[in-house]
C-alpha cells in the first residue's frame, strides 16, 4: 500500500507541475541548441556552454551525495526557490550574445535543475510505493510531453513568423513565465513528510547500484551526445532551416507521449525491445540524407528511448528499499548531469568531424545496451543468476580499479612534490653558492 501521504491531490499537482513544466521546456531548453546554432555557434562553442554548466552542476551533486542532509531540511522553501531561479535566468541569458555570460546563465540554470532534479526525485520516492512510482513518473511524462508538443507548435509558429532579431527573446521569456507557473502548481504540494527524512549510511546492494547507474549512465551520456550534434548536422550539413529542427522537437513529444502510454504498464523484461531499438537512431541520422526524413527518425527514437530511460527509473523504483529515497534521488540527477558532463568533451574535441562524433554516439550506446544485457537481471538475455554474477565481476573490478587508480595517483603526487622540493632545494644551494661568490668578489 502507498504511504498515507501519497495522496490523489499530491498526484495531481505533481502532474500539473509537469504541464507547465512542458509547455516551459517546449520555449527554453528544448530552443537552446537552435539558439546556439542561428547566433554562428559551431558544436565546439555550444559543447563550451554545455560542460561549464554540467561541471558546476556535477560539482553540485557531488556535494549533494557528500552532505545528503541538505535535502531533507527546510525542503519545500528551497525546492521552490530552486524551482524559480531556473526558470527566472532564461531571461536574461537570451538577452545577451556573449558566449561566456550564455555560459554562466545556463549554469546557474544547470544547478538549479540539478536540486530540482534531486528535490522532485525525493518527492515522489518517498511519497509512493513501487507501482505509485511507475503510476506518477508515466502521468508526468505524458502530462509533459502533451504540453511540450503545444509549446513545440507555437515554438514553430513563432519562429517561421517573428521578426528575426526579436523571435527567441519573445520565445523564452513567455516559456520562462509559464515555468513561473508550474512553481506556483508546486507550492501547493504537501512536503511535511520529507524534513527530517532518513538517510542511511551506507547502500545495501552496492553493486546493483552500480550497474544500474553504469547503463543509465551510458545511455544518457549517448543521448546528450547524440542531442548536442544532431541539429547542428541536420542545419549546418544538411541545409535544414530552424523550424524543421523544431518541427524535430515537436514530432518528439508526440512520440514521447505514445511511448509513455506504451511502455508504462510493460513488464520489465519486454524494454529489451527498447533497447535494441535505441542503438539504431544515431546510424539512421547519419545516414539519411533527406532532413524531412529524420522527422520519421526522430520519432522511433523517442518511442524507444522513453521505454529505455523508463527502465532506468523503473529499477531504482524496484530496489529503493536497497538503495533509499535519498541516495536514489541524488544519484537520478547525478546521473544528468555527469551525462552531460561526459557528452561534451566529444563535441569540443571533435567539433566539426560528424563521422566520428556520430561514431562515439554508436560506440556509448552500444556500451549501455551490452551492459544491460549482460549485468542487469530484469532485462539480461543471460539467466538471471549469471547476470548477477557479472554485475558483482563489473563492481568488485571497478572498485579494485578506482583504488589502485587513487593509490596510483597519491604516489603520483607524492614524488612530483618530492622533485619540486629537491628543485627548490637545488635552485636554492644554487642561489646562495652564486651569492658567496658575489661576495668574495670572484
Amino acid at each position: 500500500m502507498p504511504p498515507h501521504y501519497a495522496t490523489p491531490s499530491l498526484r495531481l499537482i505533481l502532474v500539473l507541475e509537469m504541464v507547465f513544466a512542458g509547455a516551459y521546456l517546449a520555449l527554453t531548453r528544448n530552443l537552446l541548441v537552435i539558439y546556439l546554432t542561428s547566433m554562428g555557434f559551431g558544436v565546439g562553442e555550444i559543447s563550451i556552454v554545455t560542460v561549464i554548466a554540467t561541471a558546476i552542476s556535477s560539482l553540485s551533486s557531488v556535494m549533494l551525495w557528500k552532505f545528503p542532509n541538505f535535502l531533507t531540511r527546510g525542503v519545500k522553501a528551497k525546492f521552490l526557490l530552486f524551482h524559480a531561479l531556473e526558470r527566472i535566468f532564461w531571461i536574461p541569458m537570451v538577452l545577451t550574445r556573449d558566449l561566456l555570460s550564455i555560459a554562466i546563465f545556463y549554469a546557474v540554470i544547470g544547478t538549479s535543475t540539478t536540486m530540482i532534479s534531486a528535490f522532485m526525485n525525493l518527492l515522489i520516492y518517498s511519497s509512493f510505493d513501487e507501482a505509485g512510482v511507475r503510476d506518477v513518473t508515466a502521468k508526468r511524462t505524458i502530462a509533459g510531453n502533451l504540453m511540450t508538443t503545444i509549446g513545440s507548435a507555437a515554438a514553430i509558429t513563432m519562429l517561421a513568423t517573428l521578426p528575426k532579431d526579436v523571435k527567441f527573446p519573445v520565445i523564452f521569456v513567455v516559456g520562462s513565465l509559464l515555468g513561473l507557473l508550474s512553481t506556483f502548481a508546486l507550492s501547493t504540494a504537501d512536503m511535511r513528510h520529507l524534513e527530517g527524512f532518513e538517510v542511511p549510511g551506507k547502500v545495501k546492494r552496492p553493486e546493483q547500484m552500480f550497474t544500474v547507474s553504469s547503463f543509465l549512465l551510458a545511455m544518457l551520456t549517448s543521448s546528450n551526445l547524440l542531442g548536442i550534434v544532431w541539429t547542428p548536422y541536420l542545419m549546418v550539413v544538411l541545409g535544414a532551416p530552424d523550424y524543421l529542427a523544431a518541427t524535430m522537437n515537436f514530432v518528439s513529444t508526440i512520440f514521447g507521449i505514445l511511448g509513455s502510454l506504451f511502455w508504462a504498464r510493460r513488464s520489465l523484461r519486454s524494454f529489451r525491445i527498447a533497447l535494441g531499438g535505441v542503438t539504431l537512431v544515431p546510424i539512421a541520422a547519419f545516414i539519411t540524407p533527406a532532413p524531412a526524413a529524420h522527422l520519421g527518425i526522430s520519432a522511433f527514437g523517442t518511442f524507444m528511448f522513453t521505454g529505455a530511460s523508463f527502465l532506468g527509473n523503473f529499477l531504482f523504483a524496484r530496489y529503493l528499499r536497497e538503495f533509499g529515497a535519498v541516495r536514489s534521488s541524488i544519484i537520478l540527477s547525478a546521473l544528468t548531469n555527469f551525462s552531460q558532463l561526459l557528452a561534451t568533451p566529444f563535441g569540443i574535441l571533435l567539433s566539426q568531424n560528424y563521422m566520428l562524433l556520430f561514431a562515439s554516439v554508436i560506440s556509448i550506446r552500444l556500451l549501455s545496451v551490452i551492459l544491460a544485457f549482460l549485468a542487469v537481471p530484469e532485462v539480461a538475455a543471460v539467466p538471471e543468476d549469471v547476470a548477477r554474477t557479472y554485475s558483482q565481476l563489473i563492481y568488485t573490478n571497478s572498485l579494485m580499479g578506482y583504488a589502485l587508480i587513487q593509490e596510483t595517483s597519491r604516489e603520483i603526487v607524492a614524488l612530483t612534490i618530492r622533485l619540486l622540493a629537491l628543485a627548490a632545494v637545488l635552485t636554492l644551494l644554487y642561489v646562495i653558492y652564486r651569492l658567496v661568490f658575489l661576495l668574495a668578489g670572484l
